[in-house]
């Protein structure tokens, strides 16, 4: 799950602070993602509580170095952001289903990645659009989208890639936030419409299997339905 945001420039006590403020909001979604850790730089390091203030920040300024020794003439915009888990412990992040949350001000962009999610939940469907609530809940969030991974017929299906639309918009996916209202007269391909601020919550489909022709071809038609209303972003005009 993407949320774009304007980038802002953000040292490492900021970045610390906006991460903090993210997970307190994640934390009313489910229990699972309440409690957070900065993402080990290498296996014998170990996993720093997101509430320890000053280990976190010195972790991103770390980062931050190697990040611009490694790539010098990389344009700069304060801190490259921070890298966490919902785990404390290796074991835990494999059981969790390898929870990523990556905070990048300075890129205006937060991912939440979480692997096997139809199996650790009865209700998948549920909790990402909880978390997709959360998330989009920023007045400052502009769009958002949900990628789907999939193995279908051993061969691994990426929605983005393999299913959208289009090359030259973005996706939207199983399920997105748009900074517009709508109603289902607007948007009658989509399942599910819902007011969040200024926009709204979008459910392409109530079905999450790359595999059912259907539920790609529902996907589709709300890609293409926001694309005729203007609000699928344009990512690469020369393919327009």
């Amino acid at each position: 799950m993407n949320c774009y945001l304007p980038s802002t420039r953000s040292d490492s006590v900021k970045v610390h602070r906006q991460a903090t403020a993210l997970v307190g909001r994640l934390s009313q979604a489910h229990a699972d993602f309440s409690k957070w850790w900065v993402v080990p730089d290498g296996p014998k390091d170990p996993y720093v509580p997101l509430d320890d203030a000053d280990a976190v920040s010195a972790s991103i300024r770390r980062s931050d170095r190697r990040f611009f020794n490694e790539f010098p003439s990389a344009e700069s915009n304060g801190s490259i952001g921070v890298l966490l888990t919902n785990s404390e412990s290796d074991k835990q992040w494999r059981e969790r289903g390898k929870v990523f949350l990556s905070v990048k001000p300075a890129s205006g962009r937060i991912c939440l990645e979480i692997s096997r999610v139809s199996e650790l939940y009865p209700t998948p469907g549920d909790v990402v659009w909880s978390l997709l609530k959360v998330l989009s809940s920023d007045p400052r969030v502009t769009f958002a989208n949900t990628n789907i991974v999939q193995r279908v017929a051993e061969e691994i299906i990426l929605y983005s890639y393999d299913r959208s639309v289009y090359q030259h918009r973005e996706f939207l996916g199983w399920m997105g936030y748009v900074d517009k209202p709508l109603s289902a007269d607007q948007l009658p391909q989509a399942a599910r419409l819902e007011a969040q601020g200024r926009g709204t919550l979008i459910l392409a489909t109530e079905v999450l299997d790359l595999a059912d022709h259907a539920a790609i071809e529902q996907t589709n038609r709300t890609e293409i339905g926001l694309a005729e209303l203007g609000l699928l972003p344009v990512i690469d005009p020369s393919l327009w």
